[in-house]
This record gives C-alpha cells, structure tokens and sequence, in this order.
C-alpha cells in the first residue's frame, strides 16, 4: 500500500471510531439526564413537576417529528435499516469527505469545508434514491392500470383484477409496497391503507388513482370507465414526464461539457507550460486552496444547473 492509502485508511478508521465514541457518550448523556428528571420530579412540588412535566412533553414531541421525519425519508429512499444505522452512516460518510478535503489541503480548515459538503453530497445521493423509486413506482402504476381496466372491461370485478394486476408487475418495489396494502386493507380499511401507502412513496399519480377508486365506490356506476379516466390521464402523465426528462438530461449534459472543456484546458495549459501549472497547484498550499476552491465552484454551479432545469412532476 502506498502512504496515500494507509492516510486514507487510517483517516476512515479515525472517522468510525469518532462517530462511534461520540454516539456511546450521547446515549450515556442522554441517560444520565433522565436520571437528572428522575431526581428533580422527586424533590419538586406539585405546580412545578407539572411544569417540568409539560415540557417534557413538548421536548417529546419535537424529537418524535423530527425522527418521524428522518424515518419517512428513509422510507421514500427504500433504505431498510435501523436509524441509528443509518445517522451513523451519515456521520461516517461526512467526516470521511471532511478527513480527505484536510489530506488534501494539508490544513485543519479542511474538516470545516469538507463535512458541510460530504452532508450536501449524502442529502444529493438520498434525494437520487428518492426520485429514481418515484419514476420506478409510477412506470409501473402506469402499467398496472392498464391491465385493470381491460380486465374490468372483461367482467372481472375490482379486487380480483387489482391483485392481478399487481402480481403481473415487473418491478418489485412496486409489488413489495402494494403488499402491505393488501395486508392493511383487511384490517384498516381501504382508505386508510392507500394513505399508509405515501410513507413508501411521494407520488401524485398514486394520489389520483385512490382518489378515483374513493369516488367510485361512492358515486356507484360503472367502475371501470372512471378508471378508464385515470387510466388515460396517468399515461398522459407519464409521456408528458419522459419529456421532461429529455429536456432536462439535456440540460445536464450542456453542464457536463463545460466540466469537461475546463478539464481539458487545464491538461492543455499544463502541457504547453512543462507541468508548471500542475506543479503550482498540487506543491504550494495556496495552490491547493484555489485549485479546491475552483472544484468547488464548478461543483457547485453544476448542482445549480440541475436546480434551475429540474421541474417538479
């Protein structure tokens, strides 16, 4: 192994350790000031254990949205692992993005740019996850309709012709998460196991769809020439998606190649000039700096780009 590796590894391994010792002293913290409660209900008066009983509770309940928010997230990305597995993750991947920002610059102040981003970079990669799931989802609702409708048309009822349609699918988180709608429908009810389903899912499509099955059931009829409806506005929207999809790779790609042009000008100015511009960059530690700082700003306009050319489906 050369020098830079082992830095690398031992820097990953300084990482794991911090975040683990840092996690053993916030649960012994977190102990030590419930015992710290404990003591104080003990010794305090009726009014104030009342007081200090009611802020618990708002303390409670600001912990339980932030950790219900943290877990829906995890739920849209299909992350299925423990929480505290997951934060541990986070801490792990940001320090280690901080770790070789500081090998990089040979400077403290590297921790200091470097987590900051290497948490933009994690949030950046969920967020991916997130939308590759939601496409994958409403691709195969799309399809799933379709057969329920022709299936319907044929005068196979409701429940029947949406457990066959779903059973048929290829994709399988869309089966996966369609089964705990089966499971939950028996015992919840309809309604409220089509609203479970968006802690799995953000997808207007599923929206629309369990609202045209509410409407039908209710308003009687023909069943199946609502969903008939829906049918033809879900695909509409799924064309008018892979569009916007074109339009937008092609955004993306413009920004791709100015990365690439100012590659290959630094390649080629570094030639002309006998590997004194490489030599400045990587051998001083203003250089260093600047040559970040110009990574970063490229960085960070390709992000704005993605921004300005994303639209919300």
């Amino acid at each position: 192994m050369t020098e830079l590796q082992i830095d690398i590894l031992l820097l990953l391994i300084m990482s794991f350790s911090a975040t683990l010792l840092g996690y053993i002293f916030y649960v012994e913290y977190i102990r030590m000031q419930h015992i710290s409660f404990v003591k104080s209900v003990i010794t305090l008066r009726e009014d104030e254990v009342n007081d200090l009983l009611e802020e618990k509770k708002r303390q409670e309940s600001f912990e339980a949205s932030l950790l219900g928010k943290l877990q829906l997230i995890m739920q849209h990305a299909g992350i299925k692992v423990p929480m505290t597995l997951f934060v541990g993750v986070f801490l792990v991947f940001t320090l280690f993005i901080g770790a070789l920002f500081a090998l990089f610059l040979t400077h403290w102040s590297g921790f200091v740019l470097g987590i900051p981003f290497g948490a933009l970079i994690f949030f950046i990669l969920i967020q991916g996850l997130i939308r590759r799931r939601k496409k994958e989802f409403n691709r195969a609702l799309s399809i799933a309709i379709s057969v329920l409708v022709k299936m319907m048309k044929n005068g196979v009822g409701f429940e029947q012709a949406l457990a066959k349609s779903i059973a048929v699918s290829s994709s399988k988180m869309f089966k996966s998460i369609f089964a705990n709608f089966f499971q939950e429908k028996n015992t919840l009810g309809e309604a409220e196991a089509f609203k479970n389903l968006s802690k799995f899912v953000n997808s207007k499509e599923l929206l629309v769809f369990a609202l045209a099955i509410k409407i039908g059931r209710e308003s009687g009829g023909q069943f199946s020439n609502t969903l008939e409806k829906v049918e033809k506005t879900i695909t509409y929207r799924k064309k008018m998606q892979e569009k916007v999809d074109v339009v937008t790779r092609e955004g993306s790609i413009g920004s791709y190649i100015v990365v690439g042009i100012a590659f290959l000008l630094y390649l080629m100015i570094n030639a002309n000039f006998d590997g004194k511009v490489h030599n400045y960059f990587m051998t001083s530690e203003f250089g260093r700096f600047q040559l970040l700082g110009i990574c970063l700003w490229i960085f960070t306009g390709m992000i704005v780009n993605k921004i300005i050319t994303r639209i919300d489906k």
